[in-house]
């Protein structure tokens, strides 16, 4: 089955839990089979012999049954739980690494929310269904041959009339399959998108609050839900309808036992005993029926988490290629275009230079491409422009672009993105090695007195809370790229929100070290521009072959 050897990998790690979880059900198992039949011979042996000895036996045997049905309870859960969490995470990691490693235009129409709460909702389910289903399987499949095998030596004219059960319960999944596959698919899909709006409206709350459009979110928030609750109801319908007809055939089953079973007594053929076993293992009977039928259910449910991480897991990983660079030199651009899903060009056939040594500057108007420009230089959008890009005449395309980016690559973004953390670790976030005395020299050069944070250094900040400026989060950024010290640093827009003394200092840095550096900075800050080796101006450049304005 695919799903199993899909998941396989990521639960085989968790055998031991695994095997124990099994063990444990198999022990509980062996009560649970014990319990009808000690019960009917006691009752059959009270009868008979009317004696306090049989009554003492019984509870005493009793009471160690519950004992252990209980230990191995509460072992089991702790066994499943701890299999079922950790391949949980390890097949969400394994998908969220893929994910990350995908073209970045992707994103471009996709909710982060609706994802994490798709990819998590499904790992969640497969890890579920194939945990479960192996010892659950085996349990139930054991108890099926064991009750047939005792009824067969008690009665074996009930025992033939109980299987005919077996194929109208088959009957019954194949009329059911395909409804509760296509009505959990949909349902999964709207879930995803309400709770995507649901999550929206908490992380858009300044948004809310500035225009006091409370009422107008209150109605889109309604709305997603008026998309929702179709889903819900249909699904549920069906499910509805599902376990009910599993209901009307125990019914009709525990009517037929009866009546035959009474039959039987009556005629002196079967023992009060006898039929009290045959009537417990009958009910356990129909669970396993019931377990095979509602296992169906579950493979339906199972089977589209796993084709909606299939349809995730086919979107190929972006280009990067193998060959490690130790520095840079020179980024070469040469005709480069670019234009975003098929729209008017941006960029088109854009030659440029850029070397180590010099300082270059970024300007234009909004939309012109200043930032597309940062992003291809990056390496980000490899796989949608045409022409040629060189890191020290060697194509970008060749080569390992992660490792590039990771150890001599510093960005510092315009609107910085920070990790729910602590403030030393978003300025060291990927950073092998740091030295705290670098830390607090370029704190104190952007005049960040860290002593204002609640708990220093190690304070943690959110993306959305309010115990941080935006002037704060860009200063944490550009300490981040300086930090690092890296052969390429691109800078957007980082005087945007910095006070007169701070773009000052920033000028300083930048002169300092641009020696060994290739700086690339869009900016329309006079002050930065005055110090710039070359400028670019995009209003007008990216549709020559030759830039504006060379400095």
């Amino acid at each position: 089955m695919k799903i199993f050897k899909f998941a396989k990998k990521h639960i085989i790690k968790y055998k031991f839990f695994i095997f124990l979880f099994l063990l444990s059900n198999i022990v509980s198992w062996t009560m649970s089979i014990l319990l009808p039949y000690i019960t009917g011979t006691y009752i059959d042996l009270l009868l008979k012999f009317n004696s306090m000895k049989t009554v003492g036996i019984f509870s005493i045997e009793l009471l160690a049954i519950g004992i252990i049905s209980i230990i191995t309870s509460i072992l089991s859960n702790y066994f499943y739980i701890k299999a079922q969490t950790n391949a949980m995470f390890d097949l969400n990691a394994h998908i969220l690494d893929h994910v990350k490693k995908m073209p970045i235009l992707y994103f471009n129409d996709k909710d982060s929310t609706y994802l994490n709460q798709r990819i998590n909702s499904d790992c969640n389910t497969i890890t579920s269904f194939v945990i479960n289903s192996f010892p659950n399987i085996i349990i139930n499949s054991l108890t099926l041959i064991v009750i047939f095998c005792v009824f067969s030596k008690i009665n074996i004219y009930l025992t033939l009339l109980l299987l005919i059960l077996i194929p109208v319960y088959l009957f019954i999944y194949k009329l059911f399959e395909r409804p509760l596959y296509d009505y959990g698919y949909e349902y999964k899909e709207s879930q995803s998108s309400f709770f995507s709006q649901m999550d929206e409206q908490l992380y858009n709350i300044d948004l809310i609050k500035l225009n006091a459009a409370f009422d107008d979110s209150s109605q889109q928030f309604r709305n997603s839900f008026l998309e929702f609750f179709p889903s819900v109801l249909k699904y549920s319908k069906i499910s509805y309808l599902f376990s009910s007809t599993d209901s009307m055939m125990r019914i009709a089953s525990q009517v037929i036992l009866f009546f035959f079973g009474g039959t039987q007594i009556i005629n002196k053929k079967l023992s009060i005993g006898q039929f009290t076993i045959m009537s417990s293992y009958f009910n356990m009977i129909m669970n396993c029926i019931s377990f095979f039928l509602n296992f169906g259910k579950s493979y339906q449910d199972a089977l589209v988490s796993y084709n909606r991480i299939i349809e995730i897991l086919n979107n190929p990983k972006e280009i990067n290629g193998s060959r490690k660079l130790e520095s840079i030199n020179t980024i070469e651009l040469y005709n480069v275009s670019f234009s975003y899903n098929n729209s008017s060009t941006i960029i088109e056939n854009f030659s440029y230079e850029f070397n180590k040594g010099k300082i270059y500057s970024i300007i234009g108007k909004n939309g012109t491409g200043k930032s597309t420009l940062a992003k291809l230089i990056l390496g980000i959008l490899i796989e949608y422009y045409k022409g040629k890009i060189y890191y020290n005449d060697i194509e970008i395309k060749d080569l390992d672009l992660y490792d590039t980016r990771k150890k001599i690559i510093g960005v510092s973004e315009q609107e910085p993105k920070l990790m729910s953390d602590t403030i030393l670790n978003n300025i060291t976030y990927g950073l092998n090695t740091y030295d705290y005395r670098d830390i607090d020299m370029f704190l104190n050069i952007f005049n960040m007195n860290i002593d204002n944070f609640k708990n220093g250094i190690n304070t943690n900040i959110y993306e959305s809370s309010n115990n941080i400026s935006g002037g704060e989060k860009l200063k944490f950024s550009l300490i981040k790229t300086f930090l690092k010290d890296p052969d390429v640093i691109i800078l957007d827009e980082p005087t945007s929100a910095l006070d007169t003394n701070s773009i000052d200092n920033l000028i300083n840095i930048l002169q300092k070290i641009k020696k060994d550096k290739i700086i690339i900075i869009i900016t329309h800050n006079q002050n930065i521009l005055n110090i710039a080796d070359e400028i670019i101006d995009t209003s007008y450049s990216f549709n020559s072959n030759s830039p504006s304005f060379v400095k």
